[in-house]
C-alpha cells in the first residue's frame, strides 16, 4: 500500500501530548481497497493522537458521504456517514490479544499507518440497509423505472391463491380441523 503513505503517522519523534492529523478521503483512497461497499466518497477525517509514556490513544472522527449502491433500485447514491472511534496503541515485543480496539507495536517501530483503520470505520458507519433516502414529501428517490418493475414482480397473495388440494380433506377431518 505504497500509495497510502500519506496516512502514516510517525510517532517516534512526537512530544508527549495531543497531536491532530486531518485527511480528505476521496475516490483515490477507496481505490486502494478492493471489493468494498463504497468505491467513492467525500469524507473529512480527523485523527487525534494522544501520546503518553506507555501507550498512545488514537481518536478517529470521520464524516461526509460515500457513494454506494441502493439495495432496492441498484442506482448509486450518496450515503451520509459519521463515526467516532478510539484505538489504543501499546508498545511490546510480543503481541497480546486484548480486543478489537488495541494495536500492539514493537518498541523499534517508529510509525503507524491509519489508512486501514479509517477505511474500516467508514465502512462500519454505513447502515446495513442501503436505500435512497426519501425526499421532503416522503417520496422515494429510487429509480422510478426499477420501482415499477419491482412492483410488477412482487408477490401478490390474491393472484397466487389456489384452491386447496381435495386429497387432504379426509386427513383434515381426522385432525378435527373441519
Amino acid at each position: 500500500m505504497a500509495g497510502l503513505s500519506t496516512y502514516n503517522i510517525a510517532f517516534k519523534g512526537l512530544a508527549l501530548g495531543t497531536h491532530e492529523f486531518d485527511y480528505q478521503i476521496n475516490k483515490k483512497f477507496f481505490d486502494h481497497f478492493d471489493g468494498g461497499i463504497a468505491e467513492d466518497g467525500n469524507i473529512t477525517a480527523k485523527v487525534v493522537l494522544e501520546k503518553q509514556s506507555s501507550l498512545m490513544v488514537l481518536w478517529f472522527h470521520v464524516s461526509g458521504t460515500v457513494k454506494i449502491q441502493c439495495d432496492r433500485c441498484l442506482d448509486l447514491y450518496d450515503q451520509p456517514v459519521s463515526s467516532d472511534n478510539k484505538v489504543f496503541i501499546k508498545y511490546g515485543e510480543s503481541k497480546f490479544e486484548e480486543g478489537d480496539d488495541v494495536i500492539w507495536v514493537s518498541t523499534n517501530d517508529h510509525l503507524v499507518n491509519v489508512a486501514q483503520m479509517l477505511y474500516d470505520f467508514i465502512i462500519l458507519a454505513i447502515p446495513i440497509r442501503q436505500v435512497h433516502p426519501n425526499d421532503k414529501d416522503g417520496n422515494s428517490l429510487c429509480n422510478p423505472e426499477m420501482l415499477k418493475k419491482l412492483k410488477k414482480m412482487a408477490y401478490n397473495p390474491k393472484k397466487s391463491e389456489k384452491k386447496p388440494d381435495s386429497r387432504w380433506d379426509d386427513l383434515k377431518k381426522l385432525l378435527g380441523n373441519e
